[in-house]
């Protein structure tokens, strides 16, 4: 649901260098500490996860959602790993055509915005309530509700006082204003019904993803607990099955 649709070239320069920065720092404390976190032991479930991205953020539903299962991504390999296959994913898609390969990194926060949160919640939550499935599904609905207006922030950022462009003509002294061509997506661009079509069509959205992130998560608890303890915790063999 977060995944921002835009060709280059739409967005300004300087938000989206910002974000790969922020990928790129990202990256060098990972690999600093690869090794000291054990993370090796989880790469096989890191490439299932980034294929599993790759198939269903490639897909829409008929109500015009992508689920991404980028929550289930963050509960079952943890932040780290989750990040480094949703930036994988992200670079696939941009070369698909679903998104501009400058908004990789814009791309990659939102959706890793799902992950972080999911696990941190997910985890929380299983402590207090030792409930698989009711943890999931709150989790993945409040990670997914706060990266939805995440994204909507970095659209208004990338797309707002942009209907006008100001410059100075210094040979003749004066300040012209030049409007944008009216069949410019971007000039026409309306936030309000932006986030009133990204809330409509996320309460249903959210709810869909979280209930098949939930019903995952369950059966893996079951069957192969082993996944979930290493991300989040002794806990989950000892919690309440549902």
């Amino acid at each position: 649901m977060s995944h921002i649709h835009v060709p280059d070239g739409v967005l300004p320069f300087w938000l989206c260098f910002c974000a790969y920065l922020i990928i790129f720092i990202y990256l060098i404390i990972f690999s600093f500490n690869f090794k000291k976190m054990e993370l090796n032991k989880k790469i096989p479930l890191v490439g299932v996860m980034s294929a599993l991205m790759l198939v269903t953020m490639s897909l829409e539903l008929p109500i015009g959602y992508h689920v991404n299962l980028a929550a289930l991504s963050g509960i079952l390999l943890g932040p780290w790993l989750a990040i480094l296959s949703i930036f994988i994913v992200n670079i696939i898609l941009a070369f698909l055509g679903h998104g501009g390969v400058t908004v990789i990194g814009l791309n990659t926060i939102v959706v890793s915005i799902e992950a972080v949160l999911a696990y941190f919640i997910f985890k929380g939550m299983m402590r207090w309530s030792r409930k698989t499935f009711r943890s999931v599904f709150l989790a993945t609905f409040i990670a997914l509700f706060v990266s939805a207006w995440s994204t909507i922030g970095l659209v208004y950022l990338g797309t707002n006082n942009t209907n006008y462009l100001r410059y100075d003509d210094d040979k003749a002294g004066k300040v012209h204003h030049v409007q944008k061509a009216a069949n410019n997506d971007v000039l026409d661009f309306n936030i309000k019904k932006f986030i009133f079509l990204i809330l409509v069509l996320g309460l249903v959205g959210w709810s869909l993803e979280s209930l098949i992130t939930a019903f995952i998560v369950s059966y893996i608890s079951r069957t192969k607990p082993e996944i979930l303890e290493n991300s989040v915790g002794h806990e989950l063999y000892t919690s309440e099955q549902e």
